[in-house]
């Protein structure tokens, strides 16, 4: 088929097409509808302490979304009765609730996030829950296209439609990349206007805080962040852990750790932050597992909480060893076949971490890694 042709073939469908994608659209407001006030709900109840709260938000996270829309499908039944009056439970419906039980989950812990900002008077802060919310349903519209699987007459399921009657393989491609189009011009500009409500906010919270350093800078600069920690009578109050534990020194004991930062970092890290914290903490676990020769000595662990950073110590029996200053350089101008091996990891935590210390302490080598909460009013107080 001759270019021309296709246009004017996909401009015959596209009324036929624009009322599927109006169905992807309603699909998706009714699940966020649905979801919010649930989310909000649950966020509620964490905020008082509750545990079913946390409960029912794990447990939001967790369901495939692909397969309870086949399970709504198949066991839910078109119509509900109750007494004398009958529902309706059309499968469009059906597709809705399957997806706001994630919504639920989302919402739940951004709005979590929000009242907490809220409740300490960070109101702009508070406001990101506003962007958040809308690159969500911005997801959950491309989501809406699971739809198709139970027959709802939604774009997709149009789509595949228009290229059954055709009847032309040839167009399969094209008919495709149309579809694409039309979530592409409806999410790239909301998503495009969300980045720069994003960055308005984070002016107006007036912090730069929680930007990553680059400590590796060979300029030096980054001296002042990968320092040795202060003896025990510096005038410098540290906070008091929030945990403390003591692990194995061996590879399963990283996942431990992880779990309790990412318990740790709820409303005070973003997924990022405590991937790039718990990347680190694996790294240096791991170099202690290989190269430490620390035999049975324990691993004792700490986490400090601080409304605008999280810190894990790390202590450990064993010869005097700064990983940080210790370790050797990377030699990465090198080609890689000639490249000395080592450094590279301690390399990626100083490219990751906000801030990264350490100190001799009664024959206990002792490191802590610092990461601080974006745009933490007044700049933060890292630990």
């Amino acid at each position: 088929m001759s270019p021309r042709e296709i246009i004017l073939l996909l401009w015959s469908w596209t009324p036929y097409l624009g009322v599927g994608f109006l169905w992807n659209i309603a699909i998706s407001v009714v699940t966020m509808l649905i979801g919010t006030p649930l989310g909000y709900g649950l966020a509620r109840l964490r905020l008082s302490g509750s545990r079913l709260g946390s409960a029912l938000t794990a447990a939001a996270r967790v369901p495939p979304t692909f397969v309870l829309i086949f399970y709504l499908a198949y066991v839910v039944p078109p119509e509900i009765g109750i007494g004398p009056v009958h529902f309706s439970v059309p499968d469009w419906l059906k597709v809705s609730l399957a997806l706001a039980v994630a919504v639920a989950g989302f919402v739940s812990d951004n709005a979590l996030s929000a009242l907490r900002h809220h409740r300490r008077g960070e109101t702009v802060e508070a406001l990101y829950f506003i962007p958040a919310w809308t690159t969500y349903f911005l997801i959950i519209v491309m989501a809406s296209s699971t739809a198709s699987v139970i027959g709802v007459p939604e774009i997709v399921q149009r789509a595949n439609t228009v290229i059954a009657a055709v009847g032309d393989p040839r167009v399969i491609l094209w008919v495709y990349l149309y579809t694409m189009l039309w979530f592409l011009a409806f999410c790239w500009p909301l998503a495009k206007l969300m980045g720069r409500a994003k960055v308005h906010l984070a002016k107006r919270a007036g912090s730069t805080s929680g930007a990553r350093m680059d400590l590796a800078d060979e300029s030096g600069a980054h001296a002042s962040s990968l320092m040795m920690l202060p003896d025990e009578d510096a005038a410098i109050t540290w906070p008091e852990p929030e945990q403390t534990f003591d692990v194995p020194v061996t590879l399963d004991s990283i996942r431990v750790i992880q779990d309790r930062l990412e318990e740790a970092a709820e409303d005070i890290l973003d997924g990022s932050a405590v991937f790039k914290l718990s990347v680190a903490v694996e790294e240096l676990v791991t170099n202690l597992v290989k190269y430490g020769n620390v035999g049975d000595a324990p691993l004792s662990v700490a986490i400090v909480r601080d409304p605008h950073a999280l810190a894990v110590e790390l202590s450990i029996a064993g010869e005097a060893f700064d990983p940080f200053r210790d370790a050797p350089a990377p030699a990465l101008n090198e080609p890689i076949e000639t490249r000395p091996i080592g450094g590279l990891g301690i390399h990626l935590i100083t490219k990751m971490i906000d801030r990264a210390y350490y100190r001799r302490i009664d024959d206990k080598n002792v490191m802590r890694l610092v990461m601080l909460r974006t745009h933490a009013p007044g700049g933060g107080n890292a630990p």
